[in-house]
């Protein structure tokens, strides 16, 4: 495969799925040139194979642009990626590619070290631990000395074949089933940490910092550049509140009928209306308008990346309730309904709860750039 086309694949990557009612908003996924920081580090080679269905990596997205990465976490706020956080970080990327770990394992390293030491290679912690991925002398993952060189920390968080003190303490390639897994529950069951959903709100973010790393422009992918914003926008709200009525193409909103407690939020329309907003493109806050709009796609095994995905509870398109947004992966990103918070659902084709009411998607952005052109049924698989 040459680097243009890998290129292209590693853009086209996460995908959104949203709820009924209400847009989300995705600022850039992908990756602007690598910072001088980088190139003593990474050098001209191209990043690793991609994972998931279709060749598609699990989590890097296209940048923008700009010096600095800026985005929003959920429950964190507004974000900015330094120079320390980010030469760390293409430390972390550069030993899981010697290693052959798929994009998805480089999005997970990330996001446990964003949580454990906020990217910095500290000498301090919870007890012994210190470094990057806060790992314990006293639990087997090697000396202090040892532990705080990143190359090192890194090896061992990933273990596999290059695992640094083998067997135990074991890293995320020897967690059974890992690639299968949600990303934040992959991290926990490395670090088996006394907060365990404290990994997932990173996910946005570390899919940014990796296609950065990796050198993945968006003005070298073309529409895949447009397809990885929508996408980004979407994953940056993870762990947003749903509120019936809520999101805008600004992001979530009160309204009255948010839950007692909750400020803000997106329904499912509003998160995709949210989304596209932020490549230009205007939805209406209902998901029979969201229907109306786009090539049509009538089944699911032609769904591609920001492809809307609809669920009728009647099999008709009267029956319609619930919109969402493929990522690829056979994974999708939605405001699922009150008392949730935006997620992503992992194996939707296995899902019978899910596909029982599958009526159909709808694509917006088309394979030459651009905005897709009304109903043309794409139903061939």
């Amino acid at each position: 495969m040459d680097k243009k086309t890998l290129i292209a694949i590693l853009a086209v990557c996460a995908f959104l799925f949203s709820g009924c009612g209400g847009m989300m908003f995705v600022s850039g996924g992908a990756v602007i040139g690598a910072a001088s920081i980088f190139s003593g580090v990474f050098g001209s080679e191209g990043g690793g194979d991609g994972d998931g269905g279709g060749g598609l990596p699990g989590g890097t997205v296209c940048d923008p642009g700009g010096e600095k990465i800026q985005t929003n976490v959920p429950g964190v706020g507004p974000y900015t990626v330094n120079e320390e956080q980010m030469g760390n970080a293409a430390i972390i990327v550069r030993v899981g590619q010697k290693t052959k770990v798929p994009d998805a394992g480089l999005v997970i390293a990330i996001m446990t070290a964003l949580q454990e030491s906020q990217l910095r290679n500290i000498d301090y912690g919870d007890r012994d631990s210190v470094g990057l991925f806060q790992q314990r002398p006293s639990a087997g993952w090697g000396s202090v000395k040892e532990i705080m060189d990143p190359n090192y920390s890194a090896k061992a968080f990933y273990g596999g074949p290059n695992h640094p003190s083998p067997p135990n303490p074991r890293g995320l390639l020897g967690v059974p089933n890992w690639e299968q897994m949600d990303k934040g529950a992959a991290a926990q069951a490395v670090q088996v940490s006394a907060f365990p959903d404290a990994y997932s709100k990173w996910e946005g973010v570390s899919g940014l910092i990796v296609g950065r790393a990796k050198n993945i422009k968006c003005n070298d992918v073309g529409l895949s550049g447009d397809v990885g914003k929508v996408i980004q926008a979407a994953k940056n709200q993870l762990g947003i509140d749903y509120c019936w009525g809520g999101g805008d193409a600004n992001g979530p909103t009160y309204t009255r009928d948010c839950p007692s407690g909750v400020k803000t939020g997106f329904d499912c329309s509003g998160l995709t209306l949210y989304a596209y907003a932020q490549v230009g493109i205007t939805l209406g806050h209902y998901t029979g308008d969201q229907w109306n709009a786009g090539i049509r796609v009538s089944s699911y095994s032609s769904l591609k990346p920001g492809d809307l995905m609809f669920w009728s509870d009647t099999g008709t398109v009267g029956g319609i309730h619930h919109v969402s947004m493929y990522l690829g992966n056979d994974q999708m990103i939605h405001a699922p309904r009150t008392g949730k918070t935006v997620e992503i659902v992992p194996n939707v084709s296995k899902n019978s709860y899910w596909m029982d009411q599958w009526i159909g998607g709808s694509r917006l952005l088309k394979d030459g750039g651009g905005k897709a052109e009304k109903p043309v049924d794409d139903g061939t698989d």
